[in-house]
């Protein structure tokens, strides 16, 4: 069919209405790091701040609506290389354990674990047992809820997929969990970013001037090894399908070298000083002054090094129906266990291995009993105990561990985050196309968070992913559904009540990231409403919902006293004014309106059938 002028003007309004509506993405997120920043600094928040940041949130979401014009603009789309629905059956239970604890044993242990050990003693060892704890019984819940959907065909991959199995697709709680779950490994795979840049390019040139490798040689590796970061990336994120066979046995490889680094160095550092732990019973400078409230919010804070094993349950297509058993196969020949019974034993395997060498090596850098403020100072704490303590090839050895703990931890929260995404998406809940392009979204919102720095993203991470983890755990209970009982339902409601006693901890260590996790999930609570509308039901209620904020905006004043985004400072806004805001809102408000019409037209006429296919 021919273009018409009115088609082609059809065009022109969603590429502009996609250009628009990505500014106001990028205007409105700053806009709330700034007002977040402002309200956390001058208290309880009043009426006209609180309509600053509904008005925001709105001017976010019509932002995200008007992006989603773009590809029925597009006569090219671009894809991520296809996946095969029915991905090939590779991995056995040793390939998985490793993967498992590859993903557990993060680039988080070399910074978070020798800070928090020297400044809070027994209350660090305390909490890293209690999070133990807390992932076996989880471990255990998303066994049994693993077995239980298996045994009655419910599709049920990643710890979402259980809330889907017992509330179904179109539920809050499904949306809730599987939502909070590409937050947090967002944040996460932001953190893991921002430590690989400042390992790479701050930390890893002292390493080599200790060797003699300066200067262009120098600059030769440290890009040599971004290369090979990234190299690893896209060999995960776009080519898993066709080398999946040897990104796992590369991954064994990985978690064999990390696991026996961090032993070695951990049995070394512990032995220089006689294993001396004198003061660690010490209580004075826990927060609180008190071991119990100490034990909450820090229990919170260190959960972020425990909660990869559920990569493993995000395997279960990947996994073999049968698989041999190390050690019990050698002793018994041919034995071997069904995937529903090798799967749930991963999963605790990987939890007490890792927490193993996580308290292992949490024992051994406190003996080394260095000053707070020297480990404070560094980029890499355990890098700097390494060096101290045992010599340049040492740190030379903690440095190979950190870069395979980096590997092991980004691509996994990378994928995870974009599945999570594409699975809201193919459930209806955000545009179709979103679930081909989930990984460059998860890439945009991995620098946008990155800005927020280190501290902000591992409380953000595991706020959001406590509060997807209270609500699978209480999935076992709605599993039922008065088929055969799962069990007692005290567990679930234990793990579930712990899990949202930690977010609890949270808020008492950093009441900013409270605010956040909040926000985002109120943010999804409308995002879940707002999706039910349809994307035309979408531009209708958010074209009319614009419009009445910024009626609000003009009547109640707000002045912005602070400045703290530095998009702000680039743009030479100043001083931060609602009026910005409030335009916003209007242009955003005209472009959704306008889509809409044009959508109606073209629904009706269908002109736009062959004009919009792939050329």
């Amino acid at each position: 069919m021919a273009s018409t002028p009115w088609i082609e003007g059809a065009i022109l309004l969603k590429r502009l209405s996609a250009v628009i509506g990505g500014a106001i993405v990028i205007l409105s997120l700053s806009y709330f790091v700034n007002e977040s920043g402002y309200l956390l600094s001058t208290g309880f928040p009043g009426l006209a701040d609180i309509i600053i940041i509904v008005s925001i949130l709105g001017a976010l979401l019509s932002g995200i609506a008007l992006l989603a014009e773009l590809p029925n603009s597009l006569r090219v789309r671009f894809r991520r290389v296809s996946v095969r629905r029915n991905p090939e059956k590779v991995y056995g239970f040793g390939t998985i354990v490793a993967i498992g604890i590859g993903a557990t044993l993060g680039s988080p242990l070399f910074i978070l674990i020798p800070l928090n050990v020297v400044q809070y003693q027994i209350a660090s060892i305390g909490s890293l047992v209690l999070a133990t704890i807390l992932s076996l019984l989880m471990a255990k819940i998303y066994g049994r809820n693993y077995v239980f959907t298996s045994k009655n065909n419910l599709d049920s991959v990643g710890g979402p997929g259980f809330l889907k199995a017992a509330t179904g697709k179109n539920s809050f709680r499904y949306f809730l969990s599987r939502f909070s779950m590409a937050v947090g490994n967002t944040a996460l795979a932001a953190y893991s970013a921002i430590v690989f840049v400042l390992f790479d390019f701050e930390v890893l040139p002292g390493i080599l001037s200790g060797y003699g490798i300066t200067g262009l040689a120098s600059q030769f590796f440290l890009y040599l090894i971004a290369a090979l970061f990234v190299g690893w990336f896209i060999l995960n994120s776009v080519f898993e399908s066709r080398f999946i066979r040897l990104i796992g046995r590369i991954q064994v490889i990985f978690t064999g070298i990390l696991v026996v680094i961090l032993v070695l160095n951990s049995v070394r550092l512990g032995a220089v000083n006689s294993w001396n732990f004198s003061g660690i019973l010490s209580t004075v400078n826990l927060p609180g002054g008190n071991l119990p409230y100490a034990l909450l919010i820090n229990t919170a804070y260190l959960y972020l090094l425990f909660f990869g094993f559920q990569e493993i349950q995000a395997m279960e297509r990947e996994a073999l129906e049968k698989s041999s058993i190390p050690v019990l196969s050698w002793i018994k020949k041919d034995f071997t266990l069904e995937k529903t019974k090798y799967i749930p034993l991963a999963m605790i395997i990987t939890v007490v291995v890792a927490s193993l060498v996580n308290i292992f090596y949490a024992l051994a850098a406190y003996t080394a009993h260095q000053s707070l403020s020297a480990l404070q100072s560094v980029q890499i704490p355990a890098l700097y105990l390494a060096r101290e303590e045992l010599g340049l090839g040492f740190e030379s050895s903690m440095a190979v561990a950190f870069l395979l703990a980096t590997f092991t931890t980004f691509v996994p929260a990378f994928l995870a985050a974009s599945r999570h995404i594409s699975s809201l998406a193919e459930d209806g809940f955000m545009p179709q196309w979103l679930s081909r392009v989930s990984w460059i979204f998860v890439l945009v919102s991995i620098g946008l968070l990155s800005i927020a720095g280190e501290g902000f993203l591992v409380n953000v991470t595991d706020f959001m992913v406590l509060v997807s983890l209270g609500m699978i755990s209480l999935s076992a209970i709605w599993l039922v559904k008065g088929k055969s009982a799962l069990g007692s339902d005290f567990l679930p409601v234990l793990v579930g009540i712990a899990c949202f006693g930690a977010v609890a901890g949270i808020y008492l260590r950093d009441p900013s990231v409270a605010v956040f996790g909040s926000l985002a999930i109120l943010i999804a609570y409308l995002l879940f409403d707002v999706f039910e509308l349809g994307s035309m039901g979408v531009e209708l209620f958010l074209g009319i919902f614009n419009l009445v904020l910024y009626t609000f905006l003009t009547i109640y004043s707000h002045g912005f006293v602070s400045q703290n985004f530095f998009l702000f400072k680039m743009l030479g806004i100043q001083p931060l004014s609602p009026n910005v805001l409030a335009e916003i809102m209007v242009l955003a408000s005209a472009l959704l309106l306008a889509n809409y019409v044009v959508n109606i037209r073209l629904r009706s006429r269908k002109e736009l059938l062959s004009q919009f296919a792939p050329q």
